[in-house]
């Protein structure tokens, strides 16, 4: 597998699923393969800050988190489409990314290096309804830390969308599609080390 694929949104037919899968087409149409996952489909605890992973490096929890944590720590493309939901990532898809805290806690407490992956390519699909000037700068944000715990760069690829509300406003807008499917396109023939 090239890409792990993760649809953070808790609408499974909404924007940020159609564009997460315009995006793969593109990819896909490279030749490179990828893995999707949805919150919609997955049971994850939220994180309770316990503290055992910082001890451990493991969650106590045994729920979906488990299927992701080896795809986490090996991938070196992962993509990320979300809606925004009061300016960030909606509660499910903030479980999961909250739930990385034991990757974190293996670089940053135990000084485990093994999950570092400095060639890793990230990209962040992101759609708003509203129009305001900073809608995206907290996503934006909660994103960059994501890939930072899971041992990717900070920096990644983004396209964000503003005005994008009703389930299919995203399928009605040709420009946005085309833009997306070259996206992913890009994204699909670009190499890591």
């Amino acid at each position: 597998m090239d890409i792990l694929a993760l649809h953070l949104s808790p609408r499974k037919n909404g924007n940020s699923a159609a564009m997460l899968e315009e995006f793969l087409k593109g990819a896909r149409s490279t030749g490179a393969s990828a893995e999707s996952y949805s919150v919609t489909d997955l049971k994850i605890h939220p994180c309770i800050e316990c503290g055992q992973c910082e001890k451990t490096g493991e969650c106590i929890f045994d729920d979906d988190m488990n299927k992701l944590y080896p795809t986490l720590t090996t991938t070196k493309k992962i993509v990320i489409s979300t809606s925004l939901f009061f300016y960030d990532v909606p509660a499910q898809g903030k479980a999961l990314i909250d739930r990385t805290q034991p990757l974190w806690s293996r670089r940053y407490s135990l000084k485990q290096t093994d999950t570092l992956r400095p060639d890793g390519l990230g990209f962040l699909l992101a759609v708003g309804a509203t129009k305001g000037q900073d809608l995206f700068l907290p996503v934006t944000l909660c994103v960059k830390y994501f890939f930072d715990s899971i041992g990717f760069p900070k920096e990644f690829e983004s396209l964000c969308f503003r005005q994008l509300e009703a389930a299919d406003d995203f399928v009605k807008r040709p420009d946005l599609i085309e833009q997306i499917f070259a996206a992913g396109q890009a994204f699909g023939k670009k190499q890591t080390a």
